[in-house]
């Protein structure tokens, strides 16, 4: 673990920067750098993405945070009040992160009469790359962290060998990222690489489940899921459905 980037020493005062909050940041900027670019590809203004990354930045945190704070670890923030906007240390559920930020889309699409899967396929692109370089953070922070394991390419959190159960899922979504950015241009419709993304990431997070250790997240079904798997189900169910139903529409 390395919760820290960068240290130094000025004058009596340390001065630290922290790893999540490094990553997030540059999480974030890459995002909406890329976002600029693939937006003049597919006709959609750039002062839309001006508008919403600072919509989907808020909306985002705020979700991550909050699913975080409220069903994954309540009763430590219930004792720790003053910890819930600490958001640099680490904790941050990307799925209530996805829905916050996901909503706040489809509102902004709807008020200003834009296409809702244009911008899908967009944001989706941009956010497989957002995490891919997230989760580095999540790992130098040691939130997010593996079970135990002897493979030659465990880490060592604390005194146990865990499983980089983080930079599985960076490589993942780094991988699913590059397929989308590759057919983002060639699609065959709106909406056919969002779903694609929501699907791949849906499938991406139900395997990595398997190999995190951090159980306090919670269980459904007597411990046969975790929330995460659930929700990646629920999303993956409704990704297909949707990708089969448009692909299938009728073109006028």
């Amino acid at each position: 673990m390395k919760p820290y980037l960068f240290e130094w020493l000025i004058k009596g005062h340390r001065i630290r920067v922290p790893s999540f909050g490094f990553f997030l940041a540059a999480a974030f900027s890459a995002s909406f750098f890329l976002s600029l670019r693939n937006a003049k590809k597919l006709g959609i203004e750039t002062k839309h993405i001006e508008r919403l990354f600072l919509l989907i930045l808020i909306s985002s945190i705020l979700g991550g945070r909050l699913f975080h704070v409220f069903f994954e670890e309540p009763s430590f923030y219930l004792n720790h009040p003053s910890k819930i906007l600490a958001v640099w240390e680490g904790g941050f559920t990307f799925y209530g992160a996805m829905l916050s930020s996901t909503t706040s889309v489809f509102g902004y699409c709807r008020l200003n009469q834009l296409s809702f899967l244009n911008l899908l396929d967009l944001i989706s692109t941009s956010t497989l790359l957002s995490l891919a370089i997230g989760r580095i953070g999540c790992f130098l922070a040691g939130c997010c962290w593996g079970k135990t394991c002897s493979l030659p390419w465990a880490v060592t959190f604390g005194t146990e060998n865990v499983h980089p159960a983080q930079l599985y899922e960076s490589a993942g979504a780094f991988l699913l990222f590059i397929f989308c950015q590759r057919h983002l241009i060639q699609r065959h419709f709106f909406g056919s690489i969002g779903l694609k993304a929501l699907l791949g990431y849906s499938v991406l997070r139900f395997i990595v489940e398997f190999f995190r250790g951090d159980a306090y997240r919670g269980f459904i079904l007597n411990g046969l899921l975790s929330y995460s798997q659930a929700i990646s189900v629920i999303i993956a169910t409704a990704a297909a459905t949707l990708l089969w139903t448009l692909k299938h529409k009728p073109r006028s």
